[in-house]
């Protein structure tokens, strides 16, 4: 839809900050990544950044878009290193887009990863219900991007994003980023 006709958009950026993230072309250009959407978002949208090691994490809560320098300070601080406990950070994205959620507008979790869930509730078939069951409950609808070679999992990034109703996107480069965040 044209932008001032789409409802306003509540995103949770859920970002895997384990050690496999540490190399320039998984956090950094995660990083820059989602620095390039933020002009497309409107005030009155919000983001909240979610990140996921050894435990989860809250790092911004819900802040309107306008405030781009707090979304970008907190994005800069952002670091690599731990085990991956993407179940837990799972759940603590869909608790803060609970929050967020207001008459009409739509709720957006941006699951960034490199595919590794290796602590917690990594079977992906419980995952994938555990996404199908938030979608249909509250309405927040899931996408996958994918930072990095080796350890992704095609297979499970695709399930988690069908079942939360949203697309799952492999970003190597700031073009295909740009494709992906802004463009499309």
């Amino acid at each position: 839809p044209a932008m001032a006709d789409r409802p306003a958009l509540n995103l949770v950026f859920l970002i895997d900050t384990s050690g496999s993230m540490e190399d320039p072309n998984k956090l950094g250009l995660l990083k820059q990544s989602l620095a390039l959407m933020l002009p497309e978002l409107r005030p009155e949208d919000q983001v909240a950044i979610v990140t996921y090691a050894g435990s989860a994490g809250l790092v911004l809560p819900p802040t309107k878009a306008a405030d781009r320098d707090t979304i970008l300070a907190a994005l800069d601080n952002l670091t690599a290193g731990g085990s991956t406990a993407g179940a837990e950070g799972l759940e603590l994205a869909y608790r803060t887009a609970k929050t967020m959620q207001g008459e009409g507008e739509v709720s957006r979790i941006l699951l960034a990863t490199d595919g590794d869930f290796n602590v917690g509730v990594s079977d992906p078939e419980g995952l994938t219900s555990y996404v199908a069951k938030k979608r249909e409950q509250d309405g927040t609808y899931l996408s996958v991007l994918g930072f990095g070679r080796g350890n992704l999992d095609d297979a499970t990034m695709q399930a988690l994003a069908q079942h939360g109703n949203g697309q799952a996107a492999y970003i190597d480069t700031l073009s295909e980023a740009r494709k992906v965040l802004v463009d499309q």
